[in-house]
């Protein structure tokens, strides 16, 4: 059999490089939604040469469609605005005294973790009471941290507050130690609360 000639090995490479499959190689293939979008522009041009009323009526029922949503959005934005902040719920002396109550019980059965939780949440109700800070229910641990920084709480037991709510909540939301160093902490904390006339 004979060797195919340069030219005719030339002209074979050229047709198979011509394919489409090839070509989509070198191109960059448009996304999906470009190929939506012209389909439906093309559409719209067909029924706008086609049938004039029906696209009149596909831009009116569109236009009013996004102005719809235009005025949902701005009244959303408005309302958000206009809303006040919720109201300062200080705990009762009552909540404090159960929330003690339920932190040495979990204490008791080794739940030191929540133990812990619940005397943060007595103390933040025992500063709020002397109005020491503000608590309110959009008031994240940070906000607190930063509050107790400036406020009238002697700095050193400020600051120890401040680390001990850094700390229990990264075992909160983290790891979930249970160590009951955490609760012990907080206990004595709260009773140096309760004692000071902070």
């Amino acid at each position: 059999m004979p060797e195919p000639s340069d030219s005719a090995v030339r002209e074979l490479a050229r047709q198979i490089l011509a394919r489409r499959e090839y070509g989509l190689v070198n191109e960059n293939p448009t996304p999906a939604w470009v190929d939506w979008l012209r389909r439906f522009l093309a559409w719209i041009e067909i029924l706008r040469v086609n049938s004039p009323g029906l696209y009149w009526a596909f831009i009116a029922a569109l236009s009013i469609l996004v102005l719809a949503a235009i005025a949902q959005i701005v009244w959303s934005v408005r309302a958000a605005l206009r809303a006040q902040a919720p109201p300062a719920q200080p705990l009762s002396t009552d909540r404090r005294a159960d929330l003690e109550g339920e932190a040495s019980q979990l204490a008791g059965s080794g739940r030191f973790l929540e133990a812990a939780h619940r005397l943060m949440i007595a103390c933040f109700g025992l500063l709020a009471e002397r109005s020491v800070i503000e608590l309110r229910p959009d008031c994240s641990n940070r906000w607190i941290r930063s509050a107790l920084r400036g406020s009238a709480l002697a700095e050193a037991l400020a600051i120890e507050v401040g680390a001990l709510v850094e700390r229990t909540e990264r075992r909160w939301f983290g790891n979930r130690d249970n160590e009951p160093d955490i609760y012990f902490q907080w206990r004595s904390v709260y009773r140096r609360l309760q004692s000071s006339g902070e």
